[in-house]
């Protein structure tokens, strides 16, 4: 599919029910998926919503960070904004050339993920094996995306069972 023939990712932990979220954070915490997260992103640009920026709190270092609002006076040191998806993947696409990953790497929230998978090449998904009830959601994959290969882990710390694994969408493989 792809934006301008940019690749565009998605890179979500959800849960058995596709929850990413609780009251506005990540509901568990898997060092093991925070360095996959890191790996995957560092050296490229990251798009996401403001909630899910404000949940961080800080932008992440060693990426350009682009944040989507709706709210024209809201700022924040580090980040560059935008008022829709579409400004965002426009204005992002022209900071390739100062990045190492040619990719844009949608992080978030669920709104986000919603409106960019149709246009989503490939999906990063740590699939964790917990039901947290939460209240923000990853959409369903759609049957364009196919399993390329995963890897089954277990947290070190509070062994909790989680999957990497990596969708393609169908028409861009080979």
């Amino acid at each position: 599919m792809a934006y301008q023939n940019i690749e565009v990712v998605h890179v979500v932990a959800c849960d058995e029910k596709q929850c990413i979220g609780k009251e506005n954070q990540l509901p568990w915490h898997i060092s093991e998926d925070l360095q996959h997260f890191k790996h995957v992103t560092q050296g490229g640009i990251v798009i996401m919503g403001r909630k899910t920026f404000e949940s961080m709190g800080r932008p992440l270092p060693n990426r350009i960070n682009w944040v989507i609002t709706r709210d024209s006076n809201w700022s924040h040191d580090g980040v560059r904004i935008a008022n829709s998806i579409d400004s965002a993947l426009e204005q992002a696409s022209f900071d390739l050339a100062q990045v190492e990953k040619k990719s844009l790497f949608i992080i978030g929230g669920g709104e986000i993920f919603t409106q960019t998978l149709d246009i989503a090449d490939r999906l990063e998904i740590t699939h964790v094996a917990l039901d947290v009830q939460g209240d923000a959601f990853y959409p369903a994959i759609p049957e364009q995306f196919v399993l390329s290969h995963s890897t089954d882990h277990r947290s070190a710390k509070h062994n909790i069972a989680f999957q990497f694994a990596q969708y393609l969408r169908q028409d861009n493989l080979c």
